[in-house]
Parts: C-alpha cells; structure tokens; sequence
C-alpha cells in the first residue's frame, strides 16, 4: 500500500520543500521507493515519477491554492499523513486557525501532524506553541528541525540525515 505525505501550511518559508526533499533522499537511501511531486510554482523539490512508489510525498504551495485544495480532498480515502511545518514566529500564528479550520472541513485533522521548524528545541516561544496546538487538540512532532547551515545550503551530510532519520522514525516509519 502507498503512504501519501504531503507537506503543508498555507504560510511560506516554514521548510516544506526542505522537509520533502530530504524526507525523499532519507526514504530513498535506506531502500525505499518515492515518488515526489510538486505543486509550489517555486519548483524547489526534485521530482521523481514512480507509479509503484511505496511513499508519494508533495511539495505544495505556502497558499491555498486550487491544487493544494484538490490534493488535500484526496488524502482522505487514501493512506495519507499531512505534514504541516511550522515556525514558532509571530506571523506563523496568524494563518492557524484558518489552516485547522481547513483540515477539519476535508476530515484530515487526525491525519495531520506538525512539526516545527528553524527553531531550538528548548525554547520558550516553542514551548508556548506547542501549548497552543495542544488546546487546539492538535499533535505536534517531538522531533524539532534544528537551525542547521546544512539544511538551508543542501548539504547531504551525516548530521542532515541523522536528523531526516530522526524524523522519519517519529512521523513515518
């Protein structure tokens, strides 16, 4: 059976494209079959066509855009996880009731899971969000996407896929 992964939040810049490109190297390195596909019109992700794909991950807009809607609506009867990543800024705050509200709508509250991003695993900012996703009966990743220089400058070293495993293991696996 395919595991759909689709990688989403209605806000840029909170490592989507980062998260699926690794996510897809990781699942690739340790024997498994992906397929990626696209639809941020920045085109960051390498996409890769495998109709026997074990894992189909997707790389989506930060907007709520007609495909991302179209592409939401089809995780419902599939074996589907939405990844939503998440800064613990201000502004990241501002669009999450309007993104809950959405995965409630399709039915894909139980199916979402967020992870935070571009932060320290101690803070007191992410502390306070992962409180707020927590009143909101939302599930949050224990694994945090650390401020590495890796990450941003695509470097495939053994720290990057030590923490994409850890990750892995947590959300996917």
């Amino acid at each position: 059976m395919t595991k759909h992964i689709i990688f989403f939040n209605t806000k840029g810049g909170v490592c989507k494209s980062t998260l699926c490109e690794y996510t897809a190297g990781e699942l690739q390195r340790i024997g498994k079959s992906v397929s990626v596909d696209n639809t941020d019109q920045q085109t960051h992700v390498t996409t890769i066509l495998n109709d026997d794909a074990e894992y189909c991950l997707y790389d989506t807009a930060g907007a709520f855009t007609t495909n991302n809607i179209e592409l939401l609506k089809a995780c419902v009867d599939v074996d589907a996880l939405i990844v939503v990543p998440m800064n613990t800024g201000k502004n990241d705050l501002k669009e999450l009731n309007f993104l809950v509200d959405r995965l409630n709508e399709y039915g894909l509250k139980e199916k979402s899971k967020f992870v935070f991003t571009k932060t320290r695993s101690n803070s007191k900012a992410l502390i306070s969000r992962r409180e707020v996703l927590a009143a909101l009966g939302l599930n949050a990743c224990d694994w945090v996407m650390p401020m590495l220089e890796d990450f941003s400058e695509q470097r495939d070293t053994k720290r990057t896929r030590t923490e994409i495993s850890n990750f892995l293991n947590e959300m996917v696996l």
